[in-house]
């Protein structure tokens, strides 16, 4: 079943591939909101979080999900429109957490729906291109306009494609660490590099303040 999602727009449809569910969807205005809720969380189930994907556009976001959650990688690049979102059973320290993966559309011209996006969403990930040193450029704006609907979220930056020769210049990528206090995960979809490390860490991360809401 697919959980209560915020969805705007045209829904293209839900596909079930075994554990995992990926739910399209191209969004095109604010009226029609639905609010996030867990109130239908199963009883197998310990917590749902939302994460959503920032970064550039062809910087691999869809291909780091693809690899996690379905242990898959498509070569040829295709633009995603809107947002493709999928769903991830995870068993941390025998923690059932329900992931709900929103991977967002990097083009420019779906900027002024990313609000949409970010509601509720409790952790973050930033991807930049690794051979591309422009896609970090922007860094601060991505994170500004997420925090600005989310408040501090739990956040990783990932450096993706690093199964290939890296432009981005070592201080630029620590500065990046510092301004911001997060860490940088090296990361390569095609070769499955960190992917699993990143959620995880993601996860714990998300956890822990979860947890501490609840002290």
């Amino acid at each position: 079943m697919v959980p209560p999602f915020l969805t705007f727009g045209a829904d293209f449809g839900t596909e079930n591939m075994g554990d995992s569910v990926i739910r399209r969807v191209a969004f095109s205005s604010f009226k029609h909101a639905i609010p996030w809720s867990v109130r239908t969380l199963p009883d197998n189930v310990d917590y749902l979080f939302k994460l959503v994907f920032l970064g550039e556009g062809a910087v691999g976001k869809t291909s780091l999900v693809g690899r996690y959650v379905y242990d898959s990688f498509e070569g040829d690049y295709l633009a995603t429109i809107g947002t493709d979102i999928h769903v991830k059973m995870v068993n941390l320290n025998e923690t059932v957490v329900k992931l709900v993966i929103w991977d967002i559309a990097g083009q420019d011209n779906f900027a002024q729906l990313r609000r949409a996006y970010y509601m509720n969403a409790s952790g973050a990930f930033f991807v930049f291109d690794t051979t591309r040193p422009e896609t970090i450029e922007r860094v601060d704006d991505w994170l500004n306009a997420l925090f600005t609907v989310t408040g501090k979220i739990p956040l990783v930056l990932l450096e993706n494609k690093v199964d290939l020769e890296s432009a981005v210049p070592p201080e630029v990528k620590e500065a990046v660490k510092k301004k911001h206090n997060i860490p940088i995960i090296a990361t390569s979809a095609k070769e499955d590099t960190n992917v699993e490390e990143a959620f995880r860490q993601m996860t714990r991360d998300i956890l822990v303040k979860a947890r501490d809401r609840r002290i």
